[in-house]
């Protein structure tokens, strides 16, 4: 992305949603988050299942926190049909990840900062459950 995008709003970071203090950084001085890091392969979730946890809730704990820390607008958190009926533990998390950001909502009181939660079904073509997302996008504007 950084060899595309050369906008000055833009700024790239090394991280990891489970870095509490790495995420605060990085949003401050951003309105909008599209929260999409995950750990979404179902297998290595079962076989590490706090690995999982440490991931999509944690991570999104973290997420939650800093938004509403930095005072960021909006933070839409992408997830996934498997959150509606979970059957092992990859929609489990998911599902307690969105619950985690819908009820974000209610503590942010007077404070600008707005969540939402967007559930995609699997895409045509892909290969499935086995690819880690590539993480949080955090957009600036002008």
């Amino acid at each position: 992305m950084q060899q595309v995008f050369h906008e000055p709003v833009m700024r790239y970071f090394i991280g990891d949603v489970r870095g509490r203090v790495r995420i605060r950084e990085a949003m401050h001085g951003v309105d909008y988050v599209v929260h999409a890091a995950a750990l979404k392969q179902v297998p290595a979730s079962e076989y590490n299942p706090m690995e999982c946890i440490k991931t999509n809730l944690h991570g999104a704990e973290n997420v939650i926190s800093a938004a509403i820390e930095n005072e960021v607008r909006n933070v839409i958190a992408l997830s996934t049909d498997k959150a509606s009926n979970p059957i092992n533990l990859y929609g489990a998390t998911k599902l307690a990840s969105d619950k985690l950001f819908v009820a974000a909502n209610n503590i942010v009181g007077s404070r600008r900062t707005r969540f939402s939660v967007v559930r995609y079904g699997n895409v045509v073509g892909s290969r499935g459950s086995v690819r880690q997302s590539p993480g949080t996008i955090l957009l600036k504007t002008c």
